[in-house]
């Protein structure tokens, strides 16, 4: 990556409706996992894979959030961006690279327990060749909850597939290395989604390709899944 210290955006703003009846009035990164908070547990497994500085995007109840991170930013280094209003995941990695002062780094949904080596992630884009970011996929033996991810020669991502499909196959894992330029087409503060808005257009002028993820993945977005990390540290 170009920082000289890998940084790592996580989109920690949203309201996590589907969470909501597991985790009632606590924010969705707050999701009790044991006696610690799930971002917790990712932040520091992020860490463990050569993370050395976040920047939490935070929006609903981020007072919260900035109480609960306290005690973790006495050991990680730890920014905190609120969005002025909600901003969809584009305008949010946008704003937050406004203002931590990055023109590359990684991204993650706040979401999102992936255990995995990410070396392939932490390698600088080939901004020469026209990469503008790269996709972290992992399989799944079901992704009808999420879609599916086509490729061409040498990873480049063609396409995506819509839900609803059954059977295994990769799926976007919701991490990427990401450079400013490709929101060139938005202005900070603006709205915008990067899964319809951003990813679509980057596709189409192949500046996206995908890398592969090992290891188990779990997206605590419903209660089934927030279920089964909770029983993995148990």
């Amino acid at each position: 990556m170009n920082d000289t210290e890998p940084v790592c955006i996580v989109l920690a703003g949203g309201p996590g409706t589907r969470l909501r009846p597991a985790v009632h009035d606590r924010p969705k990164c707050l999701a009790p996992i044991g006696r610690r908070p799930f971002v917790e547990l990712q932040l520091e497994l992020l860490a463990e894979r050569g993370i050395r500085r976040f920047v939490l995007s935070l929006g609903h109840l981020a007072p919260m959030v900035r109480q609960a991170i306290v005690p973790l930013q006495s050991r990680l280094l730890i920014d905190v961006v609120s969005e002025p209003e909600p901003l969809g995941t584009g305008g949010a990695i946008l704003y937050a690279m406004h203002h931590a002062g990055l023109d590359e780094c990684l991204v993650i949904h706040g979401d999102t327990w992936l255990d995995s080596d990410l070396a392939s992630l932490l390698a600088p884009l080939d901004l020469a060749a026209g990469e503008k970011l790269r996709m972290g996929c992992t399989v799944v033996p079901d992704r009808s909850r999420y879609g599916g991810v086509a490729f061409e020669g040498s990873g480049l991502v063609a396409g995506f597939l819509p839900k609803g499909a059954e059977g295994s196959g990769p799926i976007n894992a919701g991490l990427y290395c990401v450079h400013r330029s490709a929101f060139d087409s938005w202005r900070v503060g603006e709205r915008f989604s990067l899964e319809l808005d951003v990813l679509p257009g980057l596709v189409a002028a192949g500046a996206v390709h995908a890398t592969p993820l090992h290891g188990p993945f779990i997206d605590i977005d419903r209660p089934d899944d927030y279920r089964r990390l909770r029983e993995r540290y148990a």
